[in-house]
């Protein structure tokens, strides 16, 4: 009974020693996140967290198991952008002093990494470490800026949106589109730090007097341009029908002086007479 007992209490420790082994969460220390990557099953979906329940037997083999664990990483870019309304050359030529039209726009685009994204990233990037994944978080946020600078351009030279985009009513649909398209980053911020905007009553006064003068100018040149039109049309008419006269007469030279009787007009001297 005793050996029994004894037995039990060893397969009880071996019981235990076992789940220890495979329940992985126990080897991330707190605030950290792990991905599991293993010689039999790859780069695991799921990541591991402190706390939560993962079990696998796959960390009974020696050797067969790695975690690399990652800290919470935050990471900011800034962009500049700089640029001129749209037709700015063109309005500004119908006020006095040529007015400047241009604009002038710095922000700051905060993210860190979003965890569920970890095994992708660690799958395709070969990330390992907290450096692998701060140099991937920089190169990330470059190209989510180089995402966001046309919209941002676009934004700015809309003389509706201006205002907007200075004030920050737009930030949090640039997050959104941001975040939609690369979701792998959890994005916390696009705010602006500075801004210079022209003045936009000034360039509505110029937009408007410039498209007086066009409409003035279609009016004047446009029956100009339709008369002489007509003109070339009935030109080019007359001279495609010389030109099959031409050809006729070259062909048929009696109808010269069929044509000359026909006008009252005597008709040329035959050869010899």
């Amino acid at each position: 009974m005793k050996k029994f007992g004894i037995s039990i209490f060893i397969a009880l420790l071996a019981a235990i020693a076992v789940f220890c082994i495979g329940w992985l969460p126990l080897r991330v220390p707190a605030g950290l996140h792990a991905v599991l990557v293993s010689k039999t099953g790859g780069v695991h979906a799921s990541v591991l967290n402190p706390g939560a329940f993962f079990w696998t037997p796959e960390a009974l083999l020696p050797t067969n198991i790695k975690l690399y664990t990652f800290k919470p990483l935050t990471a900011e870019q800034k962009i500049d952008m700089s640029g001129e309304m749209p037709s700015a050359a063109a309005y500004r030529a119908f006020l006095a002093g040529e007015p400047d039209f241009s604009w002038e726009l710095s922000l700051r685009l905060a993210s860190s990494v979003n965890p569920e994204y970890l095994p992708q990233i660690v799958a395709d990037y070969g990330v390992q470490d907290d450096a692998g994944l701060a140099k991937w978080l920089r190169d990330e946020l470059v190209r989510a800026a180089e995402d966001l600078r046309p919209v941002l351009v676009n934004a700015a030279a809309d003389r509706l949106k201006a205002r907007d985009l200075v004030s920050g009513v737009l930030s949090a649909g640039f997050m959104d589109s941001l975040q939609a398209k690369r979701p792998a980053l959890a994005i916390r911020e696009v705010s602006v730090l500075s801004s210079r905007m022209p003045d936009m009553a000034l360039y509505e006064s110029a937009r408007a007097l410039y498209s007086g003068y066009m409409e003035s100018y279609r009016s004047m040149i446009e029956p100009v341009l339709a008369e002489a039109s007509r003109k070339a049309a009935a030109d080019q008419v007359r001279l495609d029908s010389l030109k099959r006269y031409g050809r006729l007469l070259a062909e048929y030279p009696a109808l010269v002086d069929l044509l000359a009787i026909e006008a009252g007009i005597a008709p040329r001297a035959l050869a010899g007479n």
